[in-house]
């Protein structure tokens, strides 16, 4: 009998214990659901698979959530870091930003994918495949020097 009383004792303090210290709901998780990104933006389909390997898990709606996201303390760091890149810049709502706001944007973007401050190094640490390349950066530099001009002209 005592042995039914303390691992009932230890399941009762566990459960508590996990309850806490996981997260399994966010107001920043989504449905799930992948919406377009950069709509009305000149971006080719090469541009877009690097953005889309790079950017958007922060930069979107299309945040792809990690198993220890849901873990406590990194599921508040994750949701920090998430909700601050999408308030700068929210890639699923392009199309709702006007032609100065996205050539400020697209200029920032330039800036710092150039300058190596995005993705962040604490980002591709963990996320290797989101590295970019020299070649990536360059690709990337060059359509939003296009992209600014284009919006220049209309």
């Amino acid at each position: 009998m005592k042995k039914i009383l303390w691992f009932a004792l230890l399941a009762g303090i566990s459960g508590a214990l996990a309850s806490v210290l996981t997260d399994p709901a966010s107001a920043l998780r989504g449905n799930g659901s992948h919406a377009p990104i950069l709509v009305s933006a000149h971006a080719d389909q090469n541009v877009l698979t690097i953005i889309e390997r790079s950017c958007q898990n922060c930069h979107s709606s299309n945040t792809e959530w990690p198993l220890y996201g849901r873990i406590v303390p990194f599921s508040w760091m994750i949701q920090h870091d998430v909700r601050s890149a999408r308030a700068h810049m929210d890639l699923s709502r392009w199309q709702t930003y006007d032609d100065g706001e996205k050539r400020r944007m697209l200029s920032e973007i330039g800036s710092v994918v150039r300058g190596h401050i995005m993705p962040p190094r604490r980002y591709t640490m963990v996320h290797p495949g989101a590295k970019l390349s020299p070649g990536e950066v360059d690709e990337i530099y060059r359509w939003t020097r296009a992209d600014r001009k284009l919006l220049s002209r209309e």
